[in-house]
């Protein structure tokens, strides 16, 4: 049974591997948001959101829709697009400089703590949605990110890796994700691992603790 449950795990592995290294854009694959990372601002959970892609392991992704709604364990079908193509013409918002500023600020999540996500992400959210509210105590925050992405040169900024997975029908919320550098696949394998291992373990995992949760109005 172990023997068979590692060789499943090595092969979803590889597949998620795959699908971080080369997605096929424009291509369609299956989604279904598997759990959160923990990070809540102002009633709402914020990256990371955990999705698994052709039933892969969970991957972690940021939501730039505020709006639409997902419930953990709801699956849909979605396309994906690279952001450094240019041609954002079959994504949810068509408008290429938001996504660039989106994306942008997806790429400083690598290089600041977690105590900055929130932030980062309902600044995501204010690109393509303004008039949210991050909540009072918030505001300094999310505008400082804000301003970031609306001033940066994003002529300089490299977004190869930078991907946006669109839900093909109305009702799902879009997100995107960066891939790891090569450099850094067998962290991420290692990484996805402990995630697995949380999930077959006796401890609660991501995923199982908002199993089964009631859908979040507006957020994911």
């Amino acid at each position: 049974m172990r023997s068979h449950e590692s060789i499943t795990f090595g092969f979803r592995l590889l597949i998620v591997l795959f699908l971080l290294i080369s997605p096929a854009v424009a291509d369609t694959v299956g989604v279904e948001l598997v759990g959160f990372g923990g990070q809540n601002q102002n009633g709402y959970y914020t990256y990371p959101y955990y999705l698994s892609l052709n039933h892969s392991l969970g991957i972690a992704m940021v939501c730039d829709d505020f709006y639409d709604n997902v419930s953990v364990g709801e699956t849909w079908q979605a396309t994906i697009t690279d952001l450094s193509s240019g041609n954002v013409n079959g994504t949810m918002f068509g408008n290429l400089t938001k996504y660039e500023e989106a994306g942008y600020l997806l790429l400083q999540m690598k290089s600041y703590n977690s105590d900055q996500w929130a932030d980062i992400n309902l600044a995501i959210w204010e690109i393509f949605d303004p008039g949210i509210n991050p909540g009072a105590g918030n505001v300094q925050g999310v505008d400082y990110w804000l301003n970031q992405a609306e001033t940066v040169d994003l002529s300089t900024v490299d977004f190869s890796g930078v991907y946006i997975l669109t839900p093909t029908t109305p009702g799902p919320q879009e997100y995107m994700y960066i891939t790891p550098e090569p450099g850094t696949l067998l962290l991420t394998g290692g990484g996805l691992l402990a995630f697995w291992t949380r999930r077959n373990g006796a401890s609660k995992p991501i995923a199982s603790l908002v199993q089964g949760g009631p859908e979040l109005p507006g957020l994911p």
